[in-house]
């Protein structure tokens, strides 16, 4: 009906999916009942998908081989009525520290009002270690950047900061897909962005389901495909980081 029609979240693939739709069923922590995902890897799927009405997509930190170790640490930048030039300072200074403690990291839109970070953990630890190495870079950050950055979950705590929210690290936590068009005014899209593009001048509004295949071509390349493959030196970033932290 329209992005202005009755709207919900279903992570359940429904009853009558038909069998060539592939699927892996989990246990959900949360609603303390199996949900069965449909795993989107081919194009028949995807416009499945796209038939029953879903919008925005989203994914898993894992693969279906490796459910119990993501690929990436997600860190979520909120603003909630923060003018968004704090949000790209605050994804900057998250590559500042990812350099300090030597790890790569990419940024995209959200295709709302934030950004998401996402460092590669290259299936190394577990959703639970993902989380905490999320709330630790955060709390760094939070001591660097006080006047822009905050742990607070609450609206109305924030006291317009922006939310480092890395509590999306965690079993059964989705993540909107790249590329996924969400359903507000204009059809923007998650877009995946080089390090180039984080500036003064990023407009996340750009990117919308007419421009982003044109980008896409241009670039001839993503450039977050390459978190998939990266297998980073976790143990001696977390030292670097320690040492960061003790210096502070």
């Amino acid at each position: 009906d329209g992005i202005e029609g009755k709207n919900f979240f279903q992570k359940d693939a429904p009853p009558f999916a038909p069998d060539w739709i592939r699927t892996e069923t989990m246990w959900s922590e949360d609603t303390q009942r199996e949900i069965a995902y449909i795993i989107c890897d081919d194009l028949e799927t995807l416009l499945y998908v796209a038939n029953l009405g879903a919008i925005p997509l989203h994914v898993w930190a894992s693969r279906v081989a490796t459910l119990a170790t993501p690929d990436w640490c997600i860190l979520d930048l909120d603003p909630k009525g923060v003018p968004f030039a704090d949000v790209v300072k605050l994804a900057l200074a998250i590559r500042k520290l990812c350099d300090q403690i030597e790890l790569p990291c990419y940024p995209k839109t959200s295709g709302g009002s934030g950004m998401h970070v996402l460092i590669p953990l290259g299936q190394r630890c577990s959703f639970d270690e993902a989380r905490q190495f999320g709330e630790l870079i955060g709390r760094v950050l939070v001591e660097r950047h006080p006047d822009i950055a905050t742990l607070a979950r609450a609206i109305a705590a924030r006291q317009g900061r922006v939310y480092i929210d890395y509590l999306q690290n965690g079993h059964g936590k989705l993540i909107v897909a790249p590329f996924s068009v969400r359903p507000l005014a204009g059809a923007p899209v998650s877009m995946v962005l080089k390090w180039s593009d984080v500036s003064a001048r990023l407009d996340p509004k750009r990117f919308t389901l007419k421009t982003a295949p044109r980008r896409m071509q241009r670039l001839g390349t993503d450039p977050m495909v390459q978190i998939l493959d990266d297998k980073p030196d976790l143990a001696a970033a977390i030292g670097r980081l320690a040492q960061l932290v003790e210096r502070s």
